[in-house]
């Protein structure tokens, strides 16, 4: 029974020298957006840019060049901009080589009236990892007067 107990210990103690084996790079998080998106209120929102074990990295907003971000919560490590777009691309980039994000982005039909050449935003979100596509992902904004489901992704490069 002392061996078995042994050998468990043994195998769920790591040693000291051991470090996680994390990939690093410079991340850019770009959204393509299509449809009526001006009659939309959309959030973009990056949150835990990690580096090594415990540092956080605050993202640059690339696009659109005329806002910062709406809410900053550093101690969160969550940057937050909302707003009505006029132009249809958004992009953030690491400030430093990273392992981890996540990020949201959601759309919120302004109201108003429709006719039948209307159509609903849609969006192509890349995440460049090293300027390759890491993952890519589709977000289909609800018809005006439907509850928003956004889109919300937790990424840890390999």
């Amino acid at each position: 029974m002392e061996l078995l107990a042994v050998a468990i210990f043994s195998f769920s103690c790591s040693s000291e020298d051991e470090t996680p084996n994390l990939v690093e790079k410079s991340v850019t998080i770009e959204v393509e957006m299509d449809g009526n998106y001006a009659d939309y209120l959309v959030t973009f929102s990056v949150h835990r840019m990690l580096s090594g074990t415990f540092t956080f990295f605050a993202p640059v907003l690339d696009q659109p060049t005329e806002l910062n971000w709406a809410q900053v919560i550093e101690q969160g490590n969550t940057y937050t901009l909302s707003f009505e777009p006029e132009v249809p691309t958004i992009s953030a980039t690491s400030s430093a080589p990273i392992h981890s994000l996540g990020l949201v982005f959601n759309a919120v039909h302004l109201g108003g009236e429709t006719d039948d050449s209307f159509q609903p935003l849609s969006a192509t979100v890349n995440v460049l990892a090293d300027g390759d596509v890491y993952p890519q992902f589709e977000y289909e904004a609800m018809s005006p007067g439907e509850v928003s489901v956004p889109l919300a992704e937790e990424i840890t490069l390999q």
